[in-house]
């Protein structure tokens, strides 16, 4: 997996619930410095659609942390990794020093997984590496 990161030009997080299911993977030895250190940009899709999560227990998470369901929250999650934040459109954008862009990101269809595919790239593209 290591291996892979240092190889690759462009990384994702999918829009899951940043506790029970990016975390555990994020804390894998070495991992997070590996994506600190990667040239790839590293991009995550937020799980937030209108303010709320869009299935399953994040927002209730959240809440029981004391955090706002916000991309604000997203943002400063992931803030040691990410260098893009892509989040629906319907949403505010985070006050913050990744690079954001929006789109509609709820995903039902095969071309709504294109068209925030395609929104993730075009931001991985678009932002570089300090």
């Amino acid at each position: 997996m290591l291996q892979a990161i240092s190889n690759a030009s462009a990384i994702f997080i999918a829009p899951s619930n940043p506790y029970l299911s990016v975390d555990p993977i994020l804390a894998v030895p070495g991992l997070k410095a590996a994506l600190r250190t990667a040239r790839a940009r590293v991009i995550a899709v937020s799980p937030i659609v209108g303010g709320n999560a869009v299935k399953g227990p994040t927002a209730k998470l959240m809440q029981e942390f004391g955090l706002s369901v916000t991309n604000q929250a997203i943002a400063e999650h992931y803030a040691d990794v990410l260098d893009g934040l892509l989040i629906d459109e319907s949403d505010a954008a985070p006050r913050s020093d990744i690079d954001v862009s929006s789109s509609r990101t709820l995903m039902k269809s095969d071309d709504d997984r294109r068209r925030v595919a395609q929104a993730a790239l075009a931001l991985a593209e678009r932002v570089g590496k300090a």
